[in-house]
């Protein structure tokens, strides 16, 4: 298998279980087949490491449900898409977006 097939294969996998805070990439290694360093390698040929990818992911789920659905607690959106830790989420949200969930959320902004 190539390294984009098998990057494609890893990528579903994540995107299947985003809603999984436990999610480790042990758990990712062991479900493609290949060792953690090598999985760790993957990710490094795209300039990023897996668990920066998988929290990307997360946050871009979190921001599409922010702006569709206004009667679901910032935290609920969150733990949704597994950052059950509502302090966490608000950081890293602001750290990518530029504003915290609930401002995101009342300002109707597009990505």
């Amino acid at each position: 298998m190539t390294p984009a097939h098998l990057l494609r294969d890893i990528h579903e996998f994540i995107d299947a279980r985003l809603a999984d805070p436990d999610l480790t990439p042990a758990d990712i290694a062991a479900a493609v087949h290949v060792s953690p360093r090598q999985l760790y390698r993957l990710f490094e040929t795209e300039g990023t490491t897996v668990a920066k990818w998988i929290r990307d992911r997360r946050l871009e789920r979190c921001r599409a449900d922010l702006l569709a659905t206004q009667d679901t607690g910032v935290s609920v959106v969150g733990a949704r898409w597994g950052i059950p830790d509502s302090s966490y989420f608000s950081r890293v949200f602001r750290q990518r977006y530029g504003c915290a969930p609930r401002d995101y959320r009342r300002s109707g902004l597009a990505a």
